[in-house]
């Protein structure tokens, strides 16, 4: 088995995350950036997520934070060494190859905006679900601004824990008027009072860990269901994402995309509806960002209605006809997409977003979206 120094191993990729907030943390609204910023400080002392640093020194680590940003947004991503061999910082499989017997998980890609992002982590748990490896990742050793609970890399999908648990504090801390019906719900069905929570989150916080260790195995099947959906090609999902980056046009594709992933036959619904989970039911509602609810309002509407008699066909129709809705617009939008590679970026540009976003009325909730940390 191979030797490896894994404190230098962290050191590198921290320093590879660090190089991506500094160049990419302009991506994100401020409102978003503050609190990525407070959760990964959160992270890196050590604290739970309900636990609140000294306003303090949570400034004079963020006025650090920016600083060092400033001497190092110029420098490009390390080459890792291990043992003795050089990766490239992408190539998620053979690092894996040679960290999975050594019980740890890399992690490499591009989050909203094309961000790149990074992380290492402790493997918990790992297993086969046909083509797919699903790795559990608990402790993180290395972490950017970007996090997200579930993650996929080509056959590989990644579960975060500690992502999960900082996921759900927040909605719990925030407990926005719109999601407090559904989010209530959820944490009922755990047996936990969301009013208690923030209340006395000393005292019922840790109970949390568990929620999210729970809640993680629903959210792996989103990505199981985005591997199954194939209305959108592989390379030209990556295409249009990069060619409208940072733009209404990426965030309605992947607005779009996730919808094909939730509401297919293998895909996150699918699983919620077969196994009875009313709480990942209830956490779905309430992870819902502002456009996905416009794009999916039957989700709402048939969650309503599953709170009077807990029929689950009711959720089940909603999720068909929140498929072919996107699947339709998945379509005409690589339609225009391709049609605007004859004509240009700005031209396709235009088109998609007059034919195809402006007609919805969503704009508006675009820009709700760009207010709020979502992952």
């Amino acid at each position: 088995m191979t030797h490896i120094d894994i404190n230098h191993l962290q050191h590198q990729i921290q320093n590879n995350c660090d190089i991506s907030d500094a160049k990419y943390g302009g991506v994100y609204s401020l409102c978003g950036l503050l609190l990525r910023m407070r959760d990964l400080y959160k992270w890196q002392v050590g604290m739970q997520p309900w636990q609140e640093p000294e306003p303090t020194d949570l400034l004079e680590w963020v006025d650090a934070r920016e600083k060092q940003w400033e001497e190092i947004a110029e420098d490009e991503f390390q080459i890792l060494v291990i043992g003795e061999d050089n990766f490239q910082p992408f190539a998620v499989d053979e690092i894996n190859a040679v960290l999975r017997p050594l019980g740890y998980i890399y992690g490499a890609g591009y989050g909203a905006a094309m961000k790149p992002s990074f992380f290492l982590g402790e493997l918990a748990d790992s297993r086969r679900d046909g083509n797919l490896r699903i790795d559990m990742i608990d402790r993180e050793l290395a972490r950017d601004l970007f996090v997200s609970p579930a993650m996929r890399q080509g056959d590989q999908i990644l579960g975060r824990r500690s992502a999960m648990l900082f996921s759900l504090w927040d909605q719990i801390l925030e407990m926005r008027p719109s999601i407090k019906e559904a989010l209530t719900y959820a944490l009922i069905q755990h047996n936990l009072d969301a009013r208690k929570l923030r209340t006395c989150p000393k005292e019922l916080g840790p109970a949390l860990h568990r929620v999210a260790e729970v809640e993680l195995e629903s959210w792996i099947y989103h990505e199981i269901g985005e591997v199954r959906e194939e209305v959108f090609d592989g390379y030209l999902w990556h295409e249009i994402v990069s060619t409208y980056a940072n733009s209404p046009i990426e965030l309605f594709a992947r607005v779009i995309k996730d919808l094909l992933a939730d509401t297919h036959e293998e895909g996150l619904l699918a699983h919620v509806i077969a196994e009875r989970k009313k709480s990942s039911l209830g956490f779905y509602i309430t992870f819902m960002r502002p456009f996905s609810k416009l794009m999916f309002p039957e989700a709402a509407e048939a969650f309503k209605r599953f709170q009077e008699d807990s029929n689950w066909q009711i959720i089940d129709k909603a999720r068909l006809k929140g498929y072919a809705n996107a699947r339709r617009n998945a379509l005409a939008l690589v339609e225009l997409h391709l049609e605007g590679r004859k004509l240009g970026a700005e031209s396709a540009k235009s088109q998609i977003l007059s034919e195809l976003i402006e007609p919805l009325g969503i704009l508006t909730a675009i820009d709700d979206e760009e207010g709020e940390d979502q992952y």
